[in-house]
């Protein structure tokens, strides 16, 4: 039992602490540069959507409005089979230079951005989100690091913009996680970019998966070609968090369900002989992370069987009786959601439970490759 209790504590601890203070402490003797540079080579942003008659116009407007010269941006809008108003307001742009690429059957996002990757004309592909705004030099900024012939593929920053009625915890988990990636950029290279604002290199994309996620794969293919992929911290989208909390939960389990398929799929990337540090930022970063759910099990089952072993299990047994108490409380009580003494607490429990249905979701073959757009 105290094998069991040292082991996952110790996954937990490695996965969410760990790790980013390793990445930390090497980054005080070893950074990797980037040789950016202002040019404006001609880019292509790629716009998916499905039914989003609502924001799509703004979408557009927000794209047009980009600080980037006119003659050097191509913006496509990929409909995947949208059967409301989507497709008629994307027409009604034609006349400012966008163009419209419609799916007949619904195949999903990443289907869509590889139709749409094979009709741009350009060597750098931005894919964008209809519901993710960029700030207006995102594109500037994020084609900097393309100027380096060691980049493969650049990451934008996400920025959330929490609401009170948003979905708990979020916004300081995506802050957790774009420090991390700011580490991982600093130190090598991503293991997952944005998945609704980044670009890569259009000849990386040569093998496309229209059904895995590419913000996910496109970092690892980056590195099996010997590039790296990088985040550019000024290129920053924002979003909303989803008012929805069951469809917030869904939407975790979708991401975890594709990053499983991805890692399998890519199962080679774990070859720590062939991939060195990589590697291990693969396990830690994702695959640890995935197995956090069944050591927190571990953890208490084996911390029941300790508990009589002295004070420090006792203690440790009553803060996990609290931390799980405190998230109970805050699912059925609604305004403790809003504080973050309980919000903190509901979102690690809801996170790590959607990875467990995630893992029985891709266990028993069940995927995730088109859904109804999220009301955000």
């Amino acid at each position: 039992m105290p094998v069991l209790f040292w082991g996952s504590a110790f996954v937990i601890f490695w996965a969410y602490i760990g790790y980013p203070l390793a990445l930390w402490l090497i980054s005080l003797f070893h950074v990797k540069k980037v040789a950016k540079q202002d040019w404006y080579p001609p880019v292509t942003v790629i716009i998916t959507a499905y039914n989003e008659e609502k924001r799509i116009a703004n979408k557009i407007d927000n794209t047009l409005a980009l600080e980037y010269p006119k003659d050097k941006l191509d913006i496509i809008v990929v409909s995947d089979a949208s059967t409301d108003q989507t497709e008629e307001i994307v027409r009604s742009y034609f006349d400012r230079g966008i163009k419209l690429l419609r799916i007949a059957e619904r195949h999903g996002k990443h289907y869509g951005q590889g139709h749409g990757i094979q009709m741009a004309t350009t060597d750098i592909v931005v894919l964008t989100d209809a519901t993710t705004f960029l700030k207006a030099d995102a594109i500037a900024k994020i084609v900097r690091s393309y100027a380096d012939p060691t980049i493969g593929c650049v990451s934008g920053e996400d920025r959330i913009e929490e609401t009170a009625d948003g979905s708990a915890g979020e916004g300081a988990y995506v802050r957790y996680e774009m420090k991390l990636r700011a580490l991982e950029n600093q130190v090598g290279s991503l293991v997952g970019a944005s998945g609704c604002f980044f670009s890569v290199r259009k000849y990386l994309c040569y093998h496309w998966i229209g059904d895995m996620s590419s913000d996910f794969y496109m970092p690892i293919v980056t590195r099996m070609h010997g590039l790296r992929a990088v985040v550019e911290h000024q290129a920053i989208g924002y979003y909303r968090v989803l008012a929805n909390p069951d469809k917030e939960f869904m939407r975790k389990v979708r991401t975890v369900v594709h990053g499983l398929e991805v890692l399998f799929e890519f199962k080679e990337i774990l070859n720590v002989f062939k991939y060195g540090t990589y590697t291990l930022q693969m396990f830690s970063h994702k695959l640890c992370r995935w197995l956090v759910p069944f050591a927190i099990i571990v953890l208490l089952i084996a911390n029941l069987f300790l508990w009589r072993h002295g004070l420090f299990y006792q203690a440790l047994l009553a803060g996990q009786a609290l931390l799980y108490v405190m998230a109970l409380l805050a699912y059925l009580l609604r305004p403790l959601q809003q504080i973050s003494l309980f919000k903190i607490p509901l979102f690690f429990v809801m996170v790590n439970l959607s990875i467990l249905v995630a893992w029985w979701k891709y266990l028993t073959g069940q995927k995730y490759v088109v859904w109804d757009a999220t009301k955000r």
